[in-house]
């Protein structure tokens, strides 16, 4: 039984120990179930935070990330991202700047070339402000920066819209130029093949002519050596024969000199008469001669007078010389001007003869070397040549000393005389002036003697100074007439006025003074008395 207490005892403390064991893990629990769930909801709530920082997080990241690829940045940390946009956006300034300056650049060499239109410089000049602004911003963000850029866009439309219708515009008015130079072309072209082929045709036309040419060359050129062949014979025949004649002309010519110097040494130079005196009168110092205005006669003409005997003219001599003073048709008169001999006076039909005039045609002289008239030392050629004019001559060929002239004319054919005058001077140079004047002459001297051999091989005959001077009617006791002041011209025309114009007529065979003047008892006799 004791035993069965003890079960008892022991189960009670059992049964209060389990049952306050169990109050306490009750309580336990329950405070413990309690905290868990504080904790419980601590934890949902610190979960439920951290969960929504997480979204937010990965929200701000996911963000970040398209941030990031609508910027187009490479790089993902902030910082870098950071500086990677400050870069870019300086190469865009870059660039942008750049872009300004190839506008302005092509907007004025547009211009240079034409682009007109006040459009176009407004809207550079807005280009300009625009990009102005944008560079000199001083809070520059990305959205003022993209703002800025696109009304520089906007406005570098606008400027490329302008110039795009300015070209248009210009297209279109090249495209009409183009419409009428193709036109204008299309005209010269159908005329370019229109000449083109005229000049085809010409040239065509050319090789035949051509062709025929060339044939005929070819034939011209076998005739002409023929010609040739045969000019060549006669040239040489030609040769021979010139050969032959100058060699018998210089032996004619040699011949020609030799016969005329004999004879010019034994008889005087022979020459026609130019007329005969048809009338004297010794008292009036009157004559008249048939010389004639229409053969050339002039008033103031001096002429010689030679006997009607005479074997030739000129002789040595002239009976004396006379002037016209008037000129008729078929006779002239005259003044006695000198008789060489009283006792041999002038007789009817004696010969009136003019060394420097020959009825219808004057006689030509050639005058060489020095010509000293009075012998004084000075040459006096310029006196002889007026006396051979105021007698009718021509003076063709005048070769004056180197002291005094140059030669002039040209010696021909023609030429009737060639005058010199070997006189020697009264006064003789001395040794050392001779000896000077030889040594600067010898040229002259040569031409000289090359003149006078040139004038006997044409003919011309010679004539020395003292005879021209006498048929010129020249006296060397003469005084020298100078220089007349004053001319009384009634006086002279009364002293050159014919006389006895109231005469009878004369007889058949004579004029009126014959019958005025005395007859001589023969042919003989002078008509009257020369004193």
């Amino acid at each position: 039984m004791a035993a069965s207490s003890n079960d008892s005892q022991g189960l009670k403390i059992a049964v209060a120990a389990f049952v306050a064991l169990s109050v306490i893990l009750g309580v336990t629990t329950y405070f413990g179930w309690t905290y868990y769930g504080q904790e419980q909801v601590k934890r949902l709530s610190a979960e439920s935070k951290e969960k929504n920082k997480n979204d937010e997080l990965r929200k701000y990241i996911g963000d970040l990330d398209d941030l990031r690829k609508m910027i187009g940045a490479r790089q993902e940390e902030m910082d870098p991202i950071k500086q990677e946009i400050k870069t870019e956006s300086k190469k865009i300034d870059d660039d942008l700047q750049s872009i300004v300056a190839q506008i302005n650049d092509a907007i004025g060499k547009a211009q240079a070339a034409g682009l007109t239109g006040p459009e176009i410089d407004d809207l550079k000049t807005k280009a300009a402000g625009i990009s102005s602004a944008y560079f000199s911003q001083p809070n520059k963000t990305l959205l003022s920066s993209l703002d800025r850029m696109k009304e520089l866009l906007k406005n570098i439309a606008l400027l490329n819209n302008a110039v795009a219708i300015n070209y248009t515009r210009t297209k279109r008015s090249l495209e009409d130029a183009d419409g009428i130079n193709k036109s204008k072309m299309d005209v010269l072209a159908a005329d370019f093949k229109k000449a083109k082929d005229d000049l085809a045709l010409e040239h065509d036309n050319h090789v035949k002519d051509r062709q025929i040419l060339v044939t005929k060359t070819d034939e011209l050129q076998t005739m002409n050596a023929e010609q040739a062949t045969k000019i060549a014979g006669l040239e040489s025949d030609l040769k021979q024969t010139k050969d032959d004649l100058s060699k018998k002309l210089a032996l004619s010519q040699t011949i020609n000199r030799e016969l005329r110097d004999q004879v010019e040494k034994t008889e005087n130079v022979l020459d026609r008469p130019d007329g005969v005196l048809t009338f004297i009168d010794y008292r009036t110092g009157e004559v008249r001669a048939n010389v004639k205005r229409s053969e050339g006669a002039l008033p103031q003409m001096t002429f010689a007078i030679f006997d009607r005997d005479s074997p030739g003219l000129p002789t040595d001599k002239p009976k004396g010389t006379i002037m016209l003073t008037a000129v008729g048709e078929t006779e002239s008169r005259a003044t006695i001007v000198k008789t060489t001999d009283p006792l041999n006076p002038f007789r009817l039909g004696d010969f009136v003869y003019s060394a420097a005039w020959s009825p219808n045609e004057p006689k030509r002289f050639a005058i060489i070397g020095k010509i000293d008239i009075n012998r004084d030392g000075v040459d006096d050629r310029a006196d002889l040549k007026r006396m051979i004019r105021a007698a009718g001559g021509i003076v063709d060929f005048d070769l004056p000393p180197p002291d005094v002239g140059k030669e002039t004319g040209k010696l021909t054919g023609r030429d009737a005389w060639y005058i010199t005058d070997d006189r020697p001077p009264l006064i003789p140079p001395s040794e050392s002036e001779r000896k000077q004047y030889q040594t600067e002459t010898r040229e002259y001297f040569t031409r000289k003697s090359e003149v006078l051999r040139e004038a006997r091989e044409n003919g011309v005959r010679p004539i020395t100074l003292e005879h021209l001077l006498s048929y010129l009617g020249y006296d060397m006791a003469a005084p020298v007439v100078g220089r007349a002041e004053a001319v009384d011209m009634g006086t002279l025309q009364r002293l050159m006025r014919p006389r006895n114009k109231t005469a009878t007529p004369p007889a058949p065979g004579g004029t009126a003074d014959d019958a005025a003047a005395p007859k001589p008892a023969d042919d003989d006799k002078p008509a009257a008395d020369p004193k």
